[in-house]
């Protein structure tokens, strides 16, 4: 499981420091978290493993390092969290050994994940940037995913409300042609990457 570090006397929850202090502690183990996952994600896969297992692995590690921060940060009901948030790392490292929890146990579904309609997301939100960013007629089978969300036909409800609420801000920044264009291949860029991570 993860490493426990205990700086300082268990965390600025316990160890009676100042106010100026303790946001001091706070920012530090906050930016060593920070660099330690961007370490994580960026490290280079095990050749040993497959793909999805080292995407295991380093959801796994990210979960364990999480765990640690609130362990250096806090006691008792902070150290819990951190227990709790690490029990999913483990639950993931299991899968990486063959060993299914019941926590990924389901009957199924027909419908794609919720990582896939999230991808799906980011290219329905680029083609509202694009529409808004040229005065040729966009419909087209491409747009399906487009009309699913703004038609609220998308089996995943936080997603249509995520979209609902980012298209009103879209429209309202009334941006120019070019910038609209220029979010637009950016979102589209980033649903590729999300579709296939």
């Amino acid at each position: 499981m993860a490493k426990r570090e205990s700086k300082g006397g268990g965390g600025i929850l316990s160890a009676g420091r100042g106010d100026e202090a303790a946001r001091e502690y706070l920012i530090t183990a906050t930016s060593e978290l920070v660099e330690h996952l961007l370490f994580i994600r960026n490290h280079k896969n095990d050749p040993g493993l497959s793909a999805i297992n080292n995407q295991r692995r380093r959801y796994a590690r990210i979960l364990f390092a999480m765990d640690g921060y609130f362990h250096k940060i806090g006691h008792d009901k902070v150290h819990e969290l951190g227990t709790y948030i690490a029990s999913l790392g483990v639950a993931l490292q299991d899968l990486i050994e063959g060993v299914t929890d019941p926590l990924f146990v389901t009957k199924g579904s027909k419908r794609d994940s919720m990582r896939i309609w999230g991808a799906r997301l980011q290219a329905a939100l680029s083609l509202e940037c694009l529409i808004r960013g040229t005065n040729r007629d966009l419909k087209g089978s491409s747009l399906s995913w487009y009309d699913r969300y703004v038609e609220g036909r998308v089996p995943v409800p936080p997603l249509v409300e995520a979209f609902q609420t980012k298209r009103r801000e879209i429209k309202a920044a009334n941006l120019s042609p070019v910038e609209y264009r220029r979010r637009g291949k950016q979102a589209f860029e980033q649903a590729v990457k999300s579709a296939t991570r």
